[in-house]
């Protein structure tokens, strides 16, 4: 794949993020799990949707998972409309917003947020784990930035190509902000930017953290203009929903 390959995304698509937060990660019971997988998968409209859960990795920039959400939905959709009717009180994702539904985690905030996903290609996409399941490392750039504009130029010309550097990397995406209409009782988790980095398991992103690309990473991370707030990192294991046609 020619390098200059690497930085020009698929044509964007609507993602929305449903995030479970609390004080210390909430241990997601298995039949809420069940239920949250039934819910996603039978979503009308839906493209593709994940559900990921925490998991331990190392990141020597990040080794802390302290602030780590109990859990994190993200749904992909092509049509906002098909999107924005889910979010209803009568939609299809409206449970989400009752405490009994995913009720281990009844004491965790849950918050939401509509973004634009680009999708980058990488050299070697293919998940090769046994039952599918994959491992995400989900990074959130609180923000503001002084020129929001001028932030997201400079990443998304530099950042993708460096990621996909990693070896052992499935998929880069990018996500920036989206006006989605969301009818549910589910504050709004506003945030700069969000990208998911994914790999087979917890043993392929540690290999990858230790590759001289990570530290590439960290000094352009540096040449980032100016910005506020935190820049989480968060590894997850990944379920994968199939939508049901």
């Amino acid at each position: 794949m020619p390098r200059n390959d690497l930085h020009h995304p698929r044509a964007p698509g609507l993602t929305w993020f449903c995030v479970w937060q609390a004080d210390t990660v909430m241990p997601l019971a298995a039949r809420d799990l069940a239920a949250l997988r039934e819910r996603v998968e039978t979503c009308p409209g839906l493209r593709a949707g994940y559900i990921l859960l925490p998991t331990d990795a190392h990141d020597p920039y990040y080794p802390s998972a302290a602030g780590s959400p109990s859990l994190v939905l993200q749904l992909d959709f092509d049509d906002l409309a098909r999107l924005e009717e889910s979010l209803t009180p009568g939609g299809h994702l409206a449970p989400l917003a009752n405490d009994t539904f995913v009720a281990s985690l009844a004491g965790a905030r849950r918050e939401q947020q509509g973004m634009l996903a680009r999708a980058y290609p990488v050299p070697d996409p293919v998940i090769r784990t046994q039952d599918g399941s994959c491992l995400s490392y989900w990074v959130e750039y609180a923000g503001p930035a002084e020129d929001a504009n001028a932030w997201h130029v400079y990443y998304n010309r530099h950042h993708p190509g460096l990621l996909a550097g990693f070896p052992g990397l499935r998929a880069i995406e990018i996500y920036t902000p989206a006006v989605v209409v969301c009818g549910l009782a589910i504050a709004e988790r506003s945030c700069l930017q969000r990208n998911k980095t994914v790999f087979d398991d917890a043993q392929a992103m540690n290999a990858a953290m230790q590759s001289p690309v990570r530290q590439q990473l960290r000094e352009d991370f540096h040449r980032l203009p100016a910005f506020q707030g935190p820049a989480w990192h968060f590894p997850f294991t990944t379920v994968t929903c199939t939508p049901r046609r």
